[in-house]
């Protein structure tokens, strides 16, 4: 049975440089080899060659030809043709020899995780190995205790949603401004959250976080940078306890 990694991530968060970062990574500290599959229809560029890649069926560009559609509607219309084809990406999967397999989905989060398509990789994928889901999030949008509750919560909408394992990070950390102990120490976050929510957002964020703790959810959020290598150790560190079951992530 295969590793499988699916990185998901809004756009502009680094998933496709943190995909070739990953496996460049896996490959010159652990020897371990890696295969890597893209999903997006859209991508005009890779920093890795893709093993399998979504653009042997499908590509956005013709779709926009041949259906006369914008951008956002040829993406749409690529992800709902490339359904069709995962049962076959998945056999194929199943036959690449590495143990590690990396997924580079769409640019566009919503197109993997709110529509059909997601899911259904899920259900393809879960017959060729174990499967866990990276969400990545740029610091920009990780500045205050509430910001990193909602990582937290995004997570969990990616796990509840997939059926999968998730792990939250920040990626670009070598950007990253502030109070790093938010992202590593869960009572100081929850301490930050009751000291600066105001009204009914404050009491929804203590309110998450308390959910995450008694579910034994209150997973550490590794900071990386895909351009630089911090933090690959540690995300590494978290998807083996996963793969072996021989952890948790609290």
């Amino acid at each position: 049975m295969k590793n499988i990694v699916l990185f998901i991530g809004p756009a502009g968060s680094g998933k496709t440089t943190l995909t070739a970062s990953l496996g460049r990574w896996l490959w010159s500290k652990m020897l371990t080899p890696t295969a890597y599959i893209n999903l997006d229809p859209g991508a005009e560029s890779l920093p890795y060659k893709p093993d399998i890649d979504i653009r042997q069926y499908v590509t956005t560009e013709k779709v926009m030809r041949e259906y006369g559609l914008g951008p956002n509607g040829a993406l749409i219309k690529s992800i709902e043709i490339a359904c069709s084809y995962l049962r076959e990406i998945a056999e194929r999967t199943s036959k690449l020899p590495a143990p590690y397999i990396l997924v580079d989905t769409p640019g566009q989060m919503e197109l993997f995780l709110f529509r059909e398509f997601g899911p259904r990789f899920i259900r393809e994928f879960k017959q060729v190995g174990y499967i866990i889901g990276v969400v990545i999030l740029d610091p920009t949008l990780t500045r205050k205790a509430q910001d990193v509750t909602s990582l937290k919560l995004l997570s969990l909408i990616a796990s509840l949603r997939l059926g999968v394992d998730v792990i939250p990070v920040i990626n670009k950390a070598d950007l990253v401004e502030g109070d790093f102990r938010l992202f590593k120490d869960n009572e100081y976050l929850r301490l930050k959250v009751r000291e600066t929510g105001e009204g009914i957002i404050g009491e929804i964020s203590e309110r998450i976080l308390e959910l995450l703790d008694d579910y034994k959810l209150a997973t550490r959020i590794p900071l990386l940078s895909a351009t630089t290598g911090v933090g690959l150790e540690e995300l590494y560190d978290m998807l083996h306890e996963i793969f072996c079951a021989c952890g948790d992530l609290t």
